[in-house]
């Protein structure tokens, strides 16, 4: 009897230290990552899409808070697959965009996502994520194939050589996996696409675009 009322105690404690855990990291990721950095990159992408673009996939998208700001911008009619592999990340997307069933969120890797399940698309948004994505060239070979004719694919990146973000890693837990910009640009010009459109965003009011290194880069086949 003892033993049991005690084994419930400490599933709850540990029940409740996890939660705590997962909420803090997600308030951490929106403080940090969402708010001044995704928000600003979704409201430049907006002004990029036009009324043609019916079908958009979004990568890593995170708490869904950037996209649910601006999602009344977003192409009208338009459906939207949103994809990330961090649950507790998802489980505050789900409740953002209960009520919204142009968007459709699946916890799946990029590496999941097929023609033949999926179709393909208008639009891939890579969303402060591609450095996070493992064999960068397979995955972006991969997502060329995944493009309609006329498709956009859009990079919102921080480009940066700042040994400051291992210290921010160690904080935070949250891993940028940056690279420079040069490499960057490298790696996008020995690939098939082209690069129509690129922008440094900077916001005098957020001084996180200020001392860091924000783009956005809208590239076609």
């Amino acid at each position: 009897m003892i033993y049991s009322i005690v084994r419930k105690t400490i599933q709850a404690i540990n029940s409740t230290f996890k939660e705590a855990i997962d909420y803090t990291s997600t308030a951490l990721y929106d403080l940090l990552i969402s708010h001044p950095i995704d928000s600003l990159t979704y409201e430049k992408l907006c002004e990029r899409l036009t009324g043609q673009q019916k079908r958009i996939l979004v990568v890593n998208v995170g708490t869904g808070v950037p996209l649910n700001k601006v999602l009344d911008r977003f192409p009208l009619n338009c459906d939207i697959t949103a994809i990330d592999i961090n649950q507790n990340y998802l489980r505050k997307a789900n409740q953002l965009f209960k009520d919204k069933p142009q968007v459709k969120l699946y916890q799946l890797n990029f590496n999941q996502i097929n023609q033949a399940t999926f179709g393909t698309f208008d639009v891939i948004v890579f969303s402060s994520s591609f450095f996070l994505l493992q064999q960068p060239t397979e995955i972006l070979q991969q997502a060329i194939s995944l493009l309609n004719p006329g498709g956009r694919i859009y990079f919102m990146v921080i480009l940066s050589e700042y040994q400051f973000f291992d210290t921010f890693k160690y904080i935070t837990s949250i891993d940028l996996h940056l690279s420079a910009e040069r490499d960057f640009q490298q790696f996008i010009e020995q690939s098939q696409l082209k690069i129509s459109h690129k922008q440094r965003l900077q916001k005098v009011t957020n001084i996180t675009t200020l001392l860091l290194k924000l783009f956005i880069y809208e590239t076609h086949v």
